[in-house]
């Protein structure tokens, strides 16, 4: 008898090691992935007060998990390099960290347009979890920066205020 309520109290034990364990890997993932776009929007901020504009660069997808390839998702990952070369005055991104395309939780993107002369500017990534939710952004699955998702979520509903749809533009709501 002592030795059926050991076992139970060792079973006990480990569900709740296992239900507390459960998430954490993910979640640690998602933080890393936060502290690194909030450093980036850090060095984002910098230029534009060196540069009078935010890097000029029209939908630098991370889609892609090579650079210099064109032909892979339309060189979007060279255009992750080239942000990553105008920020290394502030700090320093390997491009290719923004461009894995093996997890959707790994997918970044950055826009800023000529349309407003460059006074704007969006950025995210994809979380594993649901951590984008308190961040004034459209999407709760990711963490956004920049004034642009903030503007496009507080004046638009629907879908207008998805500000990473084609061309970057958030164009109205329904």
């Amino acid at each position: 008898m002592e030795l059926l309520i050991v076992i139970v109290v060792i079973a006990i034990l480990a569900s709740i090691t296992v239900v507390a364990y459960n998430g954490i890997q993910g979640r640690a993932r998602d933080n890393g992935r936060i502290a690194k776009i909030q450093g980036i929007a850090k060095a984002i901020e910098l230029y534009k007060v060196d540069n009078g504009r935010y890097p000029p660069i029209l939908d630098g997808n991370g889609r892609e998990s090579t650079c210099g390839s064109q032909t892979e998702n339309w060189g979007h990952c060279d255009r992750n390099k080239t942000l990553a070369d105008m920020l290394a005055p502030y700090t320093t991104i390997d491009p290719t960290s923004l461009s894995d395309a093996t997890q959707g939780s790994n997918y970044y993107h950055y826009t800023s347009q000529a349309t407003d002369n460059y006074q704007t500017y969006g950025m995210m990534v994809y979380l594993e979890g649901a951590g984008g939710q308190g961040d004034g952004g459209y999407y709760s699955n990711a963490y956004e920066v920049g004034p642009k998702p903030k503007y496009c979520a507080s004046t638009y509903t629907g879908t207008g205020a998805n500000w990473t749809s084609y061309n970057s533009i958030c164009s109205g709501g329904n």
